[in-house]
């Protein structure tokens, strides 16, 4: 597997959070206290924009449900018209892991490259980076791997950087490094990264 379930786990939660807040959130948006009109203007212009892309993002899922023969050209409109949001990171992610799926991870590169390109959080940015060098760990794109790590900077996937990090180091032969990077994921992982952590730790 390219990426692991937990990932897989964790943007669905925030998926759902978003859903479940993304009202409030626009309602505190809209009548946060603007200084002036322009100011309240563009707050309101940007809670639509919200408000559509939820919308659009919905549709995209249910018509690739329905028609997946349609999926490429439906997401790259939804991607064009709902530019740098998180609904434009969320349908890559979903387009990469189809086809990742399908063991298609040059696609899966290329929609995750577009990811981490679109993302503007720096959670999403964090796990396309983590997904993207997962899948270019498959592809034996060891050097670009190891780069897009450096773009995974939430604390939450530090374990998981650490483990795919010493994967790939041990692919390049550098079996020192890795031991130092699963030593990392042991110190700063959940009881399961820890327990792979260390399994790996004993394979060296």
């Amino acid at each position: 597997m390219a990426y692991s379930i937990e990932e897989e786990q964790e943007i669905n939660q925030l998926k759902e959070w978003w859903k479940e807040n993304g009202k409030s959130i626009i309602v505190a948006f809209i009548l946060g206290v603007g200084g002036v009109l322009g100011w309240r203007y563009w707050q309101s212009h940007q809670a639509n924009q919200i408000v559509e892309a939820s919308a659009g993002y919905e549709a995209l899922v249910y018509a690739v449900e329905q028609d997946p023969a349609t999926q490429k050209a439906k997401l790259t409109d939804f991607v064009q018209a709902n530019s740098k949001t998180s609904y434009a990171v969320f349908a890559l992610f979903d387009e990469a892991k189809n086809a990742v799926e399908k063991q298609d991870f040059a696609s899966a590169e290329v929609a995750l490259q577009q990811a981490l390109a679109q993302s503007q959080d720096d959670i999403l940015t964090s796990l396309a980076a983590l997904r993207l060098s997962a899948v270019q760990f498959q592809l034996g794109q060891l050097d670009s791997a190891l780069s897009n790590l450096n773009q995974v900077k939430s604390s939450s996937f530090a374990a998981r950087k650490a483990l795919l990090t010493g994967d790939i180091q041990l692919a390049k032969g550098d079996s020192q490094a890795a031991k130092i990077s699963f030593e990392q994921a042991l110190q700063l992982g959940s009881p399961l990264e820890q327990q792979a952590a260390q399994m790996k730790l004993n394979n060296l």
